[in-house]
């Protein structure tokens, strides 16, 4: 459900408006001026309403909608009932990404600039205009908050840090030694730039080393909730223009992720791997340290990672092998347990250990 308590909306969106957002033509016999109230899911969208079908597990819900319209496949479209309009689009999720941005926007209450009694800054920090700093902002000496950007309650950021324009820092977060491009969206509870794991151990105890690199985040990057993304030792720690990671990631100190990165929650990557451009990383995926992962490479989710890995590679599994060899190991696994317990049943098992003794 959406609750407008916390997000603002428009009133209604016009076909015609959709149709252009969506780069497609209008429908014959529909009328350019028709209201669209709401985006809606398959089955609770109405005749005021738009959906979208891009998932094959909800065909029944898509034979009984009652939408107005349906942003759908070519190949899709014969399912959607004569009732309801089919929006023919090659892409339906990322129509549904644009039809929500239109109608909706997060409510924050924002002014063109403000800055809280209540938030302590430096004299010598540098906050440009259109900026919005909330209620207990704590911002250090020679920070650099560029312009239109959105700083949250109990934000610490420390010395030197520069934030580029219209980002968006979300409340409790904690960023240092960092550099940040623009529109960078920073989610609750991340910590950025803190010391890593990084120590001697020897004859006389362990020793801390001491880490002197920065964290440099590219243009449009999101970070989720509660990551923590460490400062390099001496190289800097990198995460390349337009890269998504999900909430409770960590990403030790030197790692260097390249652009168009997508990575799902709870993964961990060791100091110093290097992760191209276009990977996508599932959820709990383990990536051991000083590791090269090339580009466009997929991994399932709870993989390990124990060795270089090249460019399209598809991999899953601890450790991680190709995803068609990963296939074969589970169902050859899945045969053996069958054949153990057939011959328990059987009685041949015990004759069986016997033979196999030796071996």
């Amino acid at each position: 459900m959406i609750d407008q308590r916390f997000f603002n909306k428009k009133p209604f969106i016009t076909m015609k408006r959709i149709c252009d957002l969506l780069s497609i033509s209008l429908p014959e016999n529909v009328s350019g001026a028709k209201h669209i109230t709401d985006i809606e899911t398959i089955e609770y969208a109405t005749n005021s309403n738009i959906t979208f079908f891009h998932n094959t597990k909800y065909v029944e819900e898509l034979k009984k909608t009652k939408a107005y319209a349906c942003v759908v496949k070519k190949d899709h479209a014969h399912l959607v009932p004569n009732t309801t309009i089919s929006l023919v689009v090659e892409e339906p999720y990322l129509a549904h990404a644009l039809l929500l941005k239109e109608l909706y926007s997060i409510k924050i209450n924002k002014k063109e600039s403000f800055i809280s009694k209540k938030a302590s800054i430096s004299k010598n920090a540098t906050i440009e205009t259109g900026c919005y700093i909330s209620d207990f902002v704590t911002i250090s000496d020679g920070v650099i908050i560029k312009e239109g950007t959105f700083i949250g309650s109990n934000v610490t950021i420390l010395d030197g840090v520069e934030i580029g324009k219209n980002s968006y820092i979300e409340p409790n977060v904690t960023i240092g030694y960092a550099v940040i491009g623009k529109s960078t969206y920073i989610k609750t509870g991340s910590r950025i730039g803190q010391q890593g794991f990084g120590f001697h151990i020897g004859k006389t105890g362990i020793t801390d080393v001491l880490q002197i690199g920065r964290v440099i985040i590219g243009d449009y990057v999101q970070i989720g909730a509660n990551c923590t993304i460490d400062r390099g030792s001496m190289n800097d720690t990198r995460i390349g223009s337009h890269s998504r990671l999900d909430n409770m990631i960590h990403v030790a100190h030197n790692v260097e992720i390249g652009e168009y990165c997508v990575i799902a929650a709870q993964t961990g990557i060791a100091g110093s791997t290097k992760i191209g451009n276009q990977c996508f990383f599932g959820g709990q995926v383990g990536i051991a340290g000083h590791l090269k992962i090339g580009d466009q490479v997929v991994i399932a989710a709870q993989s390990g990672i124990m060795k270089n890995t090249p460019s399209g590679s598809k991999i899953a599994g601890t450790p991680a092998t190709n995803v068609t060899n990963w296939h074969r190991q589970t169902i050859a696994v899945k045969k053996l347990v069958e054949f153990i317990t057939k011959m328990q049943r059987k009685g041949f098992w015990n004759k069986i250990k016997i033979l196999l003794k030796p071996f």
